[in-house]
């Protein structure tokens, strides 16, 4: 996209991401590393993006946000400026590193930052179109990029991000429920769709990679069924929270269940796998078939 003329500038937040080693040798001025400053990083951005360039900060989860959620409310939404923050991890994504960088709150903490999209590109294919969307859109965008998405889930005139709604399986008037998840969580839940098919249950999966959503779109798809949302985030401010506004808003009495990870009893004390962790907190696919059973 800089070949063709983009005036992009990548803001590294001391996080040497071997995809931008070419760049850095191609076009050392579209490249800019802040170091171990966070919120420089995000008021730096917000300086370029004033001046008519797109800026795309770039760090390791949860730093690009958590650090820097006073830049994000006070430059970058306040002002309205059109920019990306890539987070690379989700969740427990990037467990190598430790508890530092579990990543499981971010959802809430840009939902309530006005006028601000969250993005999570759940295949190869919706990664790719997001490039072009980023540089159209007029709004401040939040993706949060995990590195286990993988594959073709979409074809690209499917992706919508202003609807933010993808049904990747639909039985029609033979559905059960539906599942609501984003990220690659996507692939277990349509695992989970299969074998549940193999037990007599018709499943609707449902990706939900962008807030805010079609709202009337959402509703339509999901008619009176019960709904179990699954996310690698908080439970509590998740994508589950949003349907429960949701269906307060519009009167609705669907059945739901949320999974998510629930920190009632404090933030891990342990460092761990991401396999460990998704099994500590339930959200294995034996534990989200089970739970769908449990809720029909």
């Amino acid at each position: 996209m800089i070949e063709h003329g983009e005036d992009i500038i990548i803001v590294s937040e001391d996080y040497a991401a071997p995809m931008f080693d070419s760049l850095r040798v191609t076009h050392p001025e579209r490249f800019l590393g802040v170091g171990i400053a966070e919120q420089n990083g995000m008021a730096v951005a917000s300086g370029l993006a004033l001046t008519g360039k797109y800026p795309i900060v770039y760090g390791c989860a949860p730093f690009p946000l958590t650090r820097a959620v006073d830049q994000l409310k006070s430059a970058v939404a306040g002002m309205h400026l059109p920019m990306t923050i890539l987070n690379s991890g989700i969740g427990f994504g990037v467990p190598e590193f430790g508890a530092t960088h579990y990543n499981a709150d971010d959802i809430a903490i840009v939902r309530g930052i006005p006028g601000v999209r969250i993005i999570t590109p759940s295949d190869n294919i919706m990664a790719a179109k997001l490039a072009d969307f980023s540089l159209q859109c007029k709004e401040p965008l939040y993706v949060r990029f995990d590195k286990n998405c993988e594959g073709e889930l979409y074809a690209p005139d499917e992706i919508d991000f202003n609807c933010g709604i993808g049904v990747l399986n639909d039985p029609g008037d033979r559905a059960n429920a539906v599942i609501i998840t984003c990220g690659c969580l996507i692939n277990d839940c349509l695992n989970i769709a299969k074998v549940a098919a193999d037990g007599g249950i018709n499943v609707k999966v449902v990706d939900l990679y962008s807030l805010p959503f079609d709202e009337e779109e959402l509703l339509s798809i999901l008619g009176d069924l019960p709904v179990l949302t699954v996310e690698e985030h908080n439970v509590n401010g998740g994508i589950g929270t949003a349907l429960l506004e949701l269906f307060n808003r519009h009167k609705r009495k669907n059945a739901i269940t949320r999974m998510g990870i629930d920190f009632k009893e404090g933030y891990p004390s342990v460092s761990g796998s991401r396999e460990y962790f998704m099994k500590e907190f339930e959200l294995t696919p034996e534990d989200i078939y089970k739970e769908l059973k449990s809720l029909l």
